[in-house]
């Protein structure tokens, strides 16, 4: 569980990292593709939505860990 808790917030920092570089990656306009004649301008937005989410979720995660292995620590100690 530890090792778990010591390479989420490595995790989490390479999951910000693709989410900022996909977006622009997105929003490129590739002629002769499908993608080229969609507008993905507002789609920003969503992985930026995304991304707080999943940072609140392995916040939250983060916060369930460490109580729990106080709980534990005080369990052990009596």
């Amino acid at each position: 569980m530890n090792r778990i808790l010591r390479s989420l917030p490595g995790l989490v920092v390479a999951a910000l990292t693709l989410a900022l570089v996909s977006i622009p990656l997105a929003a490129q306009n590739f002629p002769g593709s499908a993608v080229g004649e969609q507008n993905l301008r507002a789609y920003h937005f969503v992985f930026l939505a995304y991304a707080i989410a999943w940072l609140l979720i392995f916040g939250w995660i983060v916060s369930v860990g460490r109580r729990l292995a106080r709980l534990e620590k005080r369990l052990q100690g009596q």
